[in-house]
């Protein structure tokens, strides 16, 4: 069993460090010690053992700092580096990789980001890779990176999340442009003299376009509202080269774990949006089918559920303007 392992110290997320310690307990002792934290106001996480030997690389490496900086230690034969906080020599040599991106100092070990802002030093982690998807979407495959396995190339689960992810923008995009319940605006019937016209025109409009024509009509929930941006704004660096951008560069191995992690937020976002998109296509159909043709015309076949029905209501407020319209 490892004699020391790697911790993530917490104090007041500015002063957030790695500290090699047997224990918890000692790791937090040493965070509160050097900074004046008291030790209820610090928590360590662990994140993995040390292999022994880098224990003697750490006391010689430290035998010599104190010939030149402390050589009244130098030949004490008790000196010892540990517990203390991880020089970088040591994260790298555990697989730590690090970065500068967006005015941040990044560290990546075992897909965890460890960052700290160049403006404030406020330090801040997320998961990416192989944690980021353990979290959200059973429907991605399943790896393991750390001590269970081998180290593996995640490309398979990488396209497999892209390829989800491409369906899902494809199918709710195919359900809000079918649905003409957002027809109804004053600003939407000028433009469109017929239902027919309507559907040709608005299979057309961007998701931006749909989403916009939708807010002329409808007062729309603020948490569907933002939910529905992001959505947007996400979807949007998908389609339009999500994977050149630095951090999400698909040519290294930290791009392609954050973008994994992005895949998994979108994919997570996607499922009660598609609810979203389905209640607004249904109400469409319902109301064609009651109102837009005749008897003898033949129904759009659907399966109403009244729980989508409830969802539309929910976040849909007919705005006075197009209530008035309709009643006239």
């Amino acid at each position: 069993m490892a004699k020391w392992k790697l911790y993530w110290v917490e104090s007041d997320g500015y002063e957030d460090c790695f500290v090699v310690a047997k224990n918890s307990i000692s790791a937090r002792s040493v965070e509160a010690n050097m900074n004046g934290f008291h030790i209820s106001d610090t928590k360590a996480t662990r994140i993995m053992n040390i292999p022994d030997e880098y224990e003697e690389k750490a006391d010689q490496k430290f035998m010599e700092w104190s010939k030149v900086h402390a050589p009244e230690q130098a030949n004490n034969r008790d000196l010892h580096q540990w517990p203390w906080y991880a020089d970088k020599w040591l994260l790298e040599d555990l697989g730590a990789q690090f970065r500068i991106l967006e005015e941040e100092e990044q560290t990546l070990l075992r897909d965890v980001v460890y960052a700290r802002r160049k403006v404030n030093g406020e330090c801040y982690t997320y998961n990416i890779g192989a944690k980021a998807i353990a979290e959200r979407n059973e429907g991605l495959p399943r790896y393991n990176n750390y001590d269970d396995e081998p180290r593996i190339n995640i490309t398979e689960q990488l396209y497999t999340a892209m390829g989800m992810a491409l369906v899902q923008c494809h199918e709710i995009e195919y359900l809000f442009s079918k649905s003409f319940i957002f027809s109804i605006s004053e600003k939407q019937k000028k433009k469109y003299k017929t239902f027919d016209d309507f559907f040709k025109g608005w299979e057309k409009k961007t998701l931006g376009g749909l989403i916009y024509a939708m807010q002329e009509a409808f007062d729309i929930d603020t948490e569907i509202k933002n939910a529905l941006t992001l959505f947007l704004d996400m979807r949007n660096q998908l389609v339009h080269g999500v994977t050149m951008m630095p951090r999400y560069n698909i040519n290294t191995d930290w791009g392609q774990r954050e973008l994994v992690a992005f895949l998994d937020s979108f994919l997570f976002l996607c499922s009660p949006i598609k609810d979203i998109a389905a209640s607004c296509f249904e109400v469409s159909v319902e109301i064609g089918n009651r109102y837009l043709l005749d008897e003898s015309d033949e129904k759009v076949p659907l399966k109403s559920s009244d729980d989508l029905l409830g969802l539309f209501i929910s976040c849909f407020k007919l705005k006075d303007s197009a209530a008035a319209e309709i009643e006239r």
